[in-house]
């Protein structure tokens, strides 16, 4: 049973929201304060990022030090702690880029081990590796050139290259077959969620590749799909009928994030390559105030979520950043300030 599948076809309306685990040394209650102010809109299951893992060398007071890569640990913890604290479904996500095969293979094994059955997979983003260090230091550039070589190595010494690589793995394992070709395993019993653009990701060579790329992820096994945020109903629309016509015949959840700061907006195209509605830029230029900007963007973001199930959307991912007032005021405006029940939703 695809459990991700079966728990929306019992909502009306499902919505699903995104949480990032807390930076190195944070406190992870502040999530799942976040995230249980939510809980009254009742949300079908609630995603948890994992972020690329290794190390690089940067320096520090004049000496090379090596730090870690994956500023923000704890995704299955933190996937636990949400489960048992507020009940929630719960799916984890892997990431290729850092990753191998045999760590892959520890990971799924410690998610099927700690009860989950959904996984969703994704390559990781290149682009923010020296970021995650805080840049490069000065000097000769050694922890930008050793990031660089951390990413470009993906595809060698048994690394994951794509998330085609990832899917393809997970289905091993659910055939019983793990690492060192071993066939006698256990069934390891997971579906995969993968991860769409509607625009095109930056790195495909043009939009018919990339939905190719997508196809043969799910042609893998992967049984449902995400897009990157995304502002445009009929944007979701088209991209849904293109990906039925090369056959992918697998539920596509939109992603959506409320954008209530004009400064945010602006940023927005250059850090996931997506196309922002003039309407909306417009309305945020002509804002007053900070105030009339969040609500702005509140009123855009729940128009965008009410037309999004108008065209047919399985349900909508709100990437909430584990910061829960942007995606509160935007289910309050859907479906009402008291929650579902209230609303009678």
């Amino acid at each position: 049973m695809n459990t991700v599948l079966e728990t929306l076809r019992s909502r009306n309306q499902p919505f699903s929201i995104e949480v990032v685990p807390p930076s190195r040394g944070g406190d992870h209650n502040d999530v799942l304060v976040s995230v249980d102010s939510l809980m009254p809109w009742q949300p079908a299951f609630v995603s948890v990022t994992d972020h690329p893992s290794g190390r690089v060398w940067t320096e520090h007071a004049g000496q090379p030090v090596q730090v870690p890569l994956r500023s923000k640990p704890g995704t299955l913890g933190l996937c636990v702690a949400l489960r048992a604290e507020l009940g929630l479904w719960v799916v984890p996500h892997l990431v290729c880029i850092g990753n191998n095969s045999f760590r892959a293979e520890d990971e799924l094994i410690d998610l099927r081990y700690s009860g989950f059955s959904d996984v969703f997979v994704i390559r990781g983003d290149e682009r923010f590796v020296p970021a995650a260090i805080g840049g490069a230091p000065s000097g000769d550039g050694q922890a930008s050139s050793a990031s660089q070589g951390l990413v470009q190595s993906a595809v060698r010494n048994d690394r994951l290259g794509c998330a085609a690589d990832m899917v393809r793995l997970v289905m091993g394992m659910n055939r019983g077959q793990y690492a060192g070709g071993t066939l006698q395993g256990a069934p390891a019993g997971f579906t995969v969620g993968v991860a769409a653009y509607p625009e095109k990701h930056p790195a495909a060579i043009n939009p018919d590749y990339d939905l190719l790329e997508l196809k043969r992820k799910v042609d893998l096994g992967a049984s449902w799909i995400i897009t990157q945020m995304l502002f445009d109903a009929t944007v979701y629309r088209r991209f849904v009928e293109r990906a039925r016509e090369v056959g992918i015949a697998v539920p596509i959840i939109p992603g959506i994030k409320p954008i209530v700061r004009k400064k945010s907006l602006r940023a927005v195209p250059g850090s996931f390559f997506i196309d922002v509605p003039q309407s909306l830029a417009k309305a945020m230029d002509e804002a007053a105030s900070p105030a009339e900007e969040r609500l702005v963007g509140i009123k855009f973001a729940a128009k965008l979520m009410s037309d999004l199930y108008d065209v047919g959307a399985p349900c909508v991912h709100l990437f909430t950043m584990g910061k829960a007032r942007d995606t509160l005021e935007t289910l309050s405006a859907v479906f009402g300030g008291g929650g579902r029940q209230e609303a009678g939703v």
